[in-house]
């Protein structure tokens, strides 16, 4: 009995389409029709040429997530989506796309913010503090929330979607995640990082799971070891001036990454693109970890240099590679 599963950052056609954004991209491979057609026949030979596939999704919006319902229709998939984005972006947001015979036995959207925000409390200062305290708010009550990485990691809106299906009998937990993009504060980094890992154990209680998704983040960062390394010495989360934090990381438990497993090592790049701020930018930040008796059967072969100046271009409809693996029961 194998599961098949596929994680897609597909690139809203919104901020693909900025003027001069991806400049060294040919505005025909950045045009939103010419994107969605690559797009849908790279998903329909994952579901024609695999067994029980599932999809999740990244970088859904408003204006793709009907059209990809039109595409799933014929395929006899459901799509499960959650916009969480603004207008700047077209409501980005996720989704997991399975059979309709797979039905979920239980659906969980989850704001992972309001996770954090609920496990922490309003830090009580001793009373020669107060004052000092009072004056910091009362000249950058902005600067002093900015500063303080709970506060920043609580605000994110980034959404969660886990589910729980059979698979002719065999139950499967499946999430996927977008996290957030903030290489200039890895603190909020490794607090979403080890919150998302302790959720998905938690709520898979023991069963079979399998997360996946963009999560920003090189096999090289503190947070993908924090993830991925039980007893990692140096995933301590950072320290907050404003609350009480009444959670810590649970080291001892440690999720696997299915190309690092199955190769030795995860791929060389899973995205690259030359925007104004980040010109040849090129690394690995897609993954699909898992935990339980599952066995990595195959990975999706990937590629290990560059044809071009820029994804998107004639052959990547994205700036994300699509990744995938197909897992046995074991």
């Amino acid at each position: 009995m194998s599961v098949h599963v596929v994680s897609y950052n597909l690139l809203v056609p919104i901020l693909a389409e900025q003027p001069e954004y991806f400049y060294k991209c040919h505005p025909k491979y950045i045009d939103r029709n010419y994107r969605l057609r690559l797009i849908k026949s790279e998903l329909q030979q994952e579901i024609t040429q695999h067994n029980n596939t599932i999809i999740c999704l990244q970088e859904l919006c408003r204006t793709t997530v009907p059209l990809l319902k039109k595409f799933f229709h014929p395929h006899n998939y459901y799509l499960i989506h959650e916009c969480y984005g603004e207008e700047f972006n077209d409501y980005m947001g996720v989704g997991i796309a399975i059979p309709n015979w797979m039905k979920p036995t239980s659906v969980k959207v989850i704001t992972v913010g309001d996770e954090i925000r609920a496990r922490l409390s309003e830090r009580r200062a001793d009373s020669c503090a107060i004052w000092s305290i009072f004056r910091q708010r009362s000249r950058d009550k902005s600067l002093h929330a900015a500063s303080d990485p709970w506060d920043n990691a609580m605000k994110k809106k980034n959404i969660l979607i886990f589910i729980r299906v059979m698979i002719h009998g065999i139950p499967l937990c499946i999430g996927t995640y977008h996290m957030p993009c903030l290489y200039r504060n890895p603190d909020v980094m490794m607090i979403h990082a080890s919150m998302v890992k302790d959720l998905v154990l938690d709520l898979a209680k023991g069963q079979n799971m399998i997360l996946a998704g963009d999560y920003n983040m090189k096999p090289t960062d503190s947070y993908y070891r924090a993830i991925t390394e039980r007893g990692y010495a140096y995933g301590h989360l950072p320290k907050s001036r404003m609350y009480e934090v009444h959670y810590q990381s649970d080291r001892n438990r440690a999720l696997r990454s299915a190309y690092a497993e199955k190769n030795g090592t995860e791929p060389r790049f899973t995205t690259f693109s030359s925007t104004p701020n980040n010109p040849d930018f090129c690394a690995t930040l897609d993954y699909i970890f898992f935990n339980g008796r599952l066995a990595v059967d195959t990975v999706l072969p990937l590629p290990n240099h560059l044809t071009s100046k820029s994804y998107p271009d004639a052959t990547h409809p994205s700036d994300h590679l699509m990744i995938a693996a197909t897992f046995q029961f074991v």
